[in-house]
C-alpha cells in the first residue's frame, strides 16, 4: 500500500511530493582538492488536510509509515486549510533538461576548479581559494488523491569561488559564482574575470563617503532591495495586510523605469519549471510595469484565502530559495526578471563623482522586511571617486527603505544583466536615499 492510499482513510486531501537528486560536486578548500562526491538522494514530503487543518512531514529514504503519522500528528495543529489539492491534469513544457550538462565529467569540474585556485593565486599569492562544483538532476515527481500525476527531471549546473583575504586586523571574504540549468550559461572565465576585478578594487580599506551618497547595488548587492519586495508581492502577505502593496494593484507605486517580470516558462531559467511544487502550471506574469502594480503570486492556500486564483507560485524553499524538499511550500515567485536600462558598470561607475559599490552584506533581511526597511553591514562594498574605484570599504552599514528607493530614489538602471543566487536576473542599479555610516 502506497503512502497516499495509507492516507486517504483519514484525509480529506493529500499530496506527495518526491525528489530524486542525483549528481556530482567537487571541492577545494585553499586550493587543494578536498573532494569529489557522487550523491544520490530521495526526498519525500507528505502534505495531509485533516478535519480541514494542513499537515506536514518529510524524510529523506524510503521509510513510509513514520512519514504517514507524522503528517496526521502535526494535523492536528496545523493552519486552516481551505481547500484541496486539485487533479494534476494540463500545463505547458518548459525545457528545464540540457543533455550536455549531464554529460560533463567529474574531470571537467576538476579542471575548472584548478584553474580557477591557479588563476588566482598568480595575481593574488597571498589569496586563499575555495572553489565549490556540482551537476546533477533533480526529478521531480507530484501525485495527490485527486488524481493525475506530475513528473519532471531538472539539471543543475552551479561553480562558487570564494576568495579569503586574511591579515592582522584585516579579514574580507568575496565570493562569486552562477547556478544555471543550461551549459552554455555557466562561464568559469567571466565568473574568474568578475573575481579578479573585485580583487584588484580591493586591495586597499578607504573611508567611504558618508551620509546619502549615491549607491551602486551591483546585480547580487540588490537582493537588499529585491527581498523586501519577494515578501511584499506575495498573495500571502497582500491577504494578512502586511505588505505595504496591499490594496495597490494599478497604482504607481516604484519609478517608471523599473519593472519586475516572474516568468516560470524561460527555458533553461533557474527555476524554471512545467509545474511550481504543487503541480499547479507555471506561467509568466508582470508584478510591474513601468513602475505600476499589476499582480501578486499565490500558492493554493493563499489563494483559497484569498478568494483568488493560485498562480503556479507554490514553491519551497521560502523567501530566498533554500530548504529543499524538507521546507513546505509558500507563496514565491519563480524566475524573477528586471527590465535592464542602459550602461555597463564600468560607464555606471564612470558617471559617480563620490558614491559607494554594494556587492554584499551581512546579515540579509535584518529590519523590517515587511516594510521594505533594511539595515546591513557591508560585506563586500567599494568606494568611488571622480569615477573611478578607489578602495574598499570596511566597518560600514547601509540603511533605507527599498520600496521608497525604488520609486523615489531610483538614479540609474544598468544595462548588463545577470543571473543571482539562483532565483533573479538584474542589472546594478544606481539609487540615492540610502543612510552610509561608519565606525
Amino acid at each position: 500500500m502506497g503512502v497516499l492510499e495509507r492516507v486517504a482513510a483519514v484525509a480529506q486531501s493529500a499530496e506527495l511530493y518526491e525528489e530524486l537528486r542525483e549528481g556530482v560536486s567537487v571541492s577545494f578548500r585553499g586550493g587543494e582538492l578536498e573532494k569529489t562526491k557522487a550523491e544520490s538522494v530521495l526526498g519525500r514530503a507528505l502534505r495531509v488536510i485533516v478535519d480541514g487543518k494542513l499537515g506536514f512531514a518529510s524524510t529523506a529514504g524510503e521509510e513510509e509509515e513514520s512519514l504517514v503519522q507524522a503528517a496526521l500528528a502535526s494535523a492536528r495543529h496545523g493552519d486552516p486549510a481551505p481547500f484541496s489539492f486539485p487533479p494534476l491534469t494540463g500545463g505547458t513544457h518548459v525545457e528545464v533538461l540540457d543533455p550536455e550538462i549531464q554529460s560533463l565529467p567529474p574531470e571537467q569540474l576538476m579542471s575548472w576548479g584548478e584553474e580557477a585556485v591557479r588563476t588566482v593565486n598568480q595575481e593574488f599569492p597571498d589569496i586563499i581559494v575555495d572553489v565549490s562544483l556540482a551537476r546533477g538532476i533533480r526529478e521531480i515527481t507530484i501525485t495527490n488523491t485527486s488524481g493525475g500525476e506530475r513528473r519532471e527531471r531538472r539539471g543543475f549546473l552551479s561553480m562558487y569561488v570564494e576568495a579569503q583575504h586574511v591579515k592582522e586586523g584585516d579579514i574580507w571574504l568575496l565570493w562569486v559564482g552562477r547556478t544555471v540549468r543550461r551549459r552554455a550559461d555557466l562561464s568559469p572565465e567571466k565568473i574568474l574575470e568578475e573575481l579578479l576585478t573585485f580583487l584588484g578594487w580591493g586591495e586597499k580599506v578607504v573611508p567611504p563617503p558618508t551620509g546619502t551618497p549615491p549607491i551602486l547595488f551591483t546585480p547580487r548587492g540588490a537582493i537588499v532591495l529585491y527581498l523586501p519586495l519577494i515578501a511584499g508581492f506575495s498573495g500571502m502577505s497582500v491577504y494578512l495586510g502586511t505588505s505595504p502593496l496591499k490594496g495597490k494593484l494599478e497604482q504607481q507605486e516604484f519609478d517608471p523605469r523599473f519593472s519586475l517580470l516572474d516568468d516560470g516558462l524561460l527555458p533553461f531559467g533557474p527555476r524554471s519549471a512545467s509545474f511550481d511544487d504543487e503541480g499547479i502550471p507555471t506561467g509568466r506574469m508582470p508584478l510591474v510595469e513601468n513602475g505600476v502594480v499589476k499582480n501578486f503570486y499565490y500558492d493554493l492556500r493563499a489563494a483559497a484565502l484569498a478568494e483568488a486564483e493560485p498562480t503556479g507560485n507554490g514553491m519551497k524553499g521560502g523567501l530566498i530559495w533554500g530548504g529543499g524538499f524538507r521546507s513546505p511550500p509558500s507563496p514565491s515567485p519563480r524566475n524573477l526578471l528586471v527590465a535592464p536600462g542602459d550602461g555597463s558598470l564600468k560607464e555606471l561607475i564612470s558617471q559617480i563623482k563620490e558614491g559607494v559599490i554594494v556587492e554584499g552584506v551581512l546579515g540579509l533581511g535584518q529590519g523590517n522586511i515587511q516594510s521594505g526597511a533594511f539595515s546591513n553591514n557591508v560585506a563586500t562594498g567599494f568606494v568611488i571617486k571622480d569615477g573611478q574605484v578607489v578602495g574598499r570599504l570596511k566597518n560600514t552599514m547601509i540603511a533605507g527603505n527599498a520600496y521608497q528607493v525604488l520609486k523615489e530614489g531610483l538614479r540609474e538602471v544598468g544595462g548588463e544583466v545577470e543571473w543571482c543566487f539562483g532565483g533573479y536576473q538584474s542589472p546594478p542599479l544606481v539609487v540615492e536615499g540610502v543612510s552610509v555610516v561608519t565606525r
